[in-house]
């Protein structure tokens, strides 16, 4: 039996696996800091010309791409699981079962989901074996 515990947000995931008494943790980073903010007008030469707006939509949905990309490298750590354990920060969590359910191989799997703050390695892995589905 293949159980595997999540711990996610935007940045960064954590991915334990527990199968035939065996443990392993995996650690994926994203490959965005934080989420970019406009950065104001652009210029002109001229000291009180037009000036060009900043295109927020695009900004948030090229934030909103990198963030369901990270959340496909981490399905593909995952793999095959019998039991999922997912936990996060806001909505982090959330999103990331939303992507879950795209992925037939488990969309039926068991799954347990919580809050939780920010934590490390030992602790997620601490974390995944205590739980019970």
């Amino acid at each position: 039996m293949k159980n595997v515990g999540i711990w996610i947000d935007h940045r960064r995931a954590v991915v334990v696996t527990i199968e035939n008494g065996t443990e392993t943790i995996n650690t994926l980073e994203g490959d965005m800091d934080r989420q970019p903010k406009a950065a104001g007008r652009t210029g002109n030469k001229t000291k009180w010309g037009p000036q060009a707006p900043v295109n927020e939509h695009r900004v948030e949905e090229h934030y909103k791409l990198h963030v369901v990309n990270f959340y496909k490298d981490v399905i593909k750590a995952i793999g095959k699981a019998d039991q999922l354990f997912i936990m996060g920060p806001a909505q982090a969590k959330l999103e990331f079962v939303e992507e879950i359910e795209k992925v037939a191989d488990l969309r039926a799997v068991p799954r347990k989901v919580e809050t939780a703050d920010k934590m490390t390695d030992p602790q997620v892995a601490a974390k995944v074996r205590a739980t019970e589905f």
